[in-house]
């Protein structure tokens, strides 16, 4: 079962055509403080979103929002409305929905800006985003108990990942129907942040989990999603 979840994975990434593999060479500066994106893994939406932030390099908390989760109700207590992805850039003082406003307003913010092409390239990109998420729906419903108002772990759980990983893929929807906000350390292809993922780590590969609760550092998809079942989903209750 676990290699045939692995094909079913990478699919998702050959359906993207691979972006979140690498690093724009125009990311340019991190923000001070972390941006914050209410979310959800199988939303094509957020995925577009998710994916730039990978290519451009950026730190920043995920704030799952499947189905039947409480984060859903902060998003309409921040913005106004249910939709998804909504992004907070602590920074600017910004708040706003829409994946290409977002998508946007971060390469003009954190790259060299966006191309006329890339504009143009919209509905293509939204397209191969909905596909990955047709072959690959993982990530859009809360499971059992981790429904509604969930306790949050006393100190926010870390991912190194990059989007086109389908291991990191796979880690991403256990926290997703978990409910378990997270800081992501995106680690794709020439980013600046490897380096720091060897030194702690000890080698470059994703996806590796920290969680300061425990003391736990791991690498493998696998034993990352069998911990954080028995930690934080029903196993652990």
């Amino acid at each position: 079962m676990g290699s045939l979840n692995n094909l079913h994975s990478f699919t998702a990434s050959v359906a993207r055509g691979g972006r979140g593999y690498i690093v724009f060479r125009g990311a340019r500066r991190q923000p001070e403080q972390d941006l914050e994106l209410y979310e959800f893994e199988s939303c094509p939406f957020c995925r577009k979103v998710r994916d730039v932030m990978s290519e451009l390099d950026l730190c920043y908390i995920s704030h799952p929002c499947p189905r039947g989760s409480a984060n859903r109700k902060k998003v309409v207590a921040l913005g106004g409305r249910s939709m998804y992805p909504f992004l907070v850039d602590p920074n600017t003082g910004r708040q706003m929905y829409e994946s290409e406003e977002i998508i946007t307003y971060l390469c003009e913010t954190y790259g060299n800006g966006r191309s006329i092409v890339a504009r143009a390239l919209s509905v293509v990109n939204t397209s191969s985003a909905a596909l990955a998420s047709v072959v690959r729906p993982r990530g859009g419903h809360v499971r059992g108990e981790a429904e509604g108002s969930r306790e949050q772990p006393a100190q926010r759980l870390e991912l190194y990942n990059f989007e086109a990983s389908p291991y990191c893929r796979k880690v991403r929807e256990a926290l997703c129907e978990l409910n378990l906000d997270y800081k992501v350390h995106n680690v794709a292809k020439r980013s600046a942040r490897r380096p720091h993922l060897v030194a702690r780590g000890g080698k470059m590969m994703v996806p590796y989990l920290i969680d300061p609760n425990h003391g736990v550092e791991m690498y493998e998809s696998d034993e990352i999603i069998a911990y954080l079942q028995r930690t934080y989903g029903s196993e652990g209750h």
